[in-house]
């Protein structure tokens, strides 16, 4: 019997290893799944694009160069906003650093003081003590007592010197700490102040071009043309999206969008200033809304969902397309910098860019779409 029982704990025992030995293989086998499902999305993206800056190169001088302006914002925008918080950074350390020093400056102080005061007691009254302790040598217990008392006081004293040492130490480090994060501070300062004006110039520069490419399409034939074909590159551009997607049979399955009608985030702030379905030009409606909001306020992903596409586009500027599965899409334009890229992964509410006037607009706000099977929807029923 206990023969049995032996042999059916050692047999659950090898069958659990090896349960956990399969479990790990298979993880590691859908790691690099992964990883490859992510390569194949980037490849095909970025053939993508090359097909797109082949045709952008076809485009008028004033579209590439507002485009080459618009990245160029964009680079300008994500380093400045990384320059802002490595400057909000260093001012929490400065402010931390600042308290130490106050906190060991009071230290010192209470420690010198508590210093003073031992060595004047012991220079005032020890010296008399300690010479009647040594002349009275007829009682033998008390000496005893009075030289341990006074080694006692010594160490004590010892002891607080070598702390105030060490906090004078601790201070002169605390200094030298401080002074190079001012001096990290000063060139923090110096490298934003160089950046604002930096991006002050090629938002300029950009307002020329937008008027530049204004006086192009002045007409409202020349208005017409253009939307529709801004319309066709973007549809195009979801195509050929969908077509990549489909080759590949993601391990990380998105649910869609069905069952989250009148339950989706407003992706900014803002008022709506285009509604869908709303007349461009003649015979040509929306197929999205226009939010409008401050520059620089930021963009967040409607629901959970992987970055299919994140660059420039003719008409709707910095873009971005998110798949959320099951066939739906949403899309987020006329953005003044883009924080993700293409295969990364993002959470309801995770800031995606941030609020411009990319793509030739006039004044800041983002463009909203939602798509099915490539097809777009009004979203307005879709939100909270």
């Amino acid at each position: 019997m206990k023969l049995k029982v032996v042999f059916l704990v050692i047999l659950s025992l090898l069958i659990s290893l090896n349960v956990n030995a399969l479990s790990e293989d298979q993880l590691d086998t859908e790691k690099e799944q992964a990883k490859q499902e992510l390569r194949q999305l980037k490849k095909d993206i970025e053939s993508l694009q090359k097909n797109l800056k082949s045709k952008q190169r076809q485009q008028s001088k004033a579209v590439t160069q507002l485009r080459n302006a618009e990245k160029q914002i964009a680079t300008a925008t994500k380093i400045l906003r990384s320059t802002n918080r490595q400057l909000i950074k260093k001012e929490q350390e400065l402010r931390k650093l600042r308290r130490q020093q106050k906190n060991l400056d009071e230290n010192k102080a209470e420690q010198k003081k508590a210093l003073a005061a031992q060595i004047k007691s012991a220079f005032v009254s020890g010296r008399q003590e300690y010479l009647k302790l040594l002349l009275n040598q007829e009682d033998p217990e008390a000496l005893g007592r009075m030289l341990v008392y006074y080694d006692y006081m010594n160490k004590a004293r010892t002891q607080k010197v070598a702390k105030l040492q060490q906090t004078l130490i601790d201070l002169e480090n605390i200094d030298k700490a401080i002074q190079q994060e001012i001096i990290d501070l000063n060139i923090l300062k110096k490298s934003k102040e160089e950046e604002t004006n930096r991006l002050k110039r090629l938002k300029d520069k950009r307002k020329k071009l937008v008027d530049a490419l204004a006086k192009e399409i002045k007409s409202k034939t020349a208005k017409l043309s253009e939307l529709q074909v801004n319309a066709k590159e973007l549809q195009e551009l979801i195509d050929s999206v969908r077509e990549a997607l489909d080759k590949i049979d993601f391990t990380q399955p998105l649910n869609g969008l069905r069952s989250l009608r009148g339950k989706l985030r407003w992706p900014t702030s803002g008022k709506t200033t285009r509604r869908y379905g709303s007349e461009l030009a003649e015979g040509l409606k929306s197929n999205g809304i226009v939010i409008g909001s401050s520059e620089g306020n930021a963009v967040n992903a409607v629901h959970h969902g992987r970055i299919v596409y994140a660059d420039w586009l003719r008409g709707f500027g910095l873009l971005v397309i998110i798949d959320h599965g099951k066939g739906y899409m949403s899309l987020y334009g006329y953005n003044q910098a883009l924080y993700k890229q293409v295969g990364e992964y993002v959470e309801a509410g995770e800031a995606i860019a941030t609020v411009g006037q990319s793509g030739g607009q006039q004044s800041p706000g983002l463009y909203f779409e939602l798509r099915h099977q490539g097809k777009p929807f009004n979203p307005r029923r879709w939100f909270r």
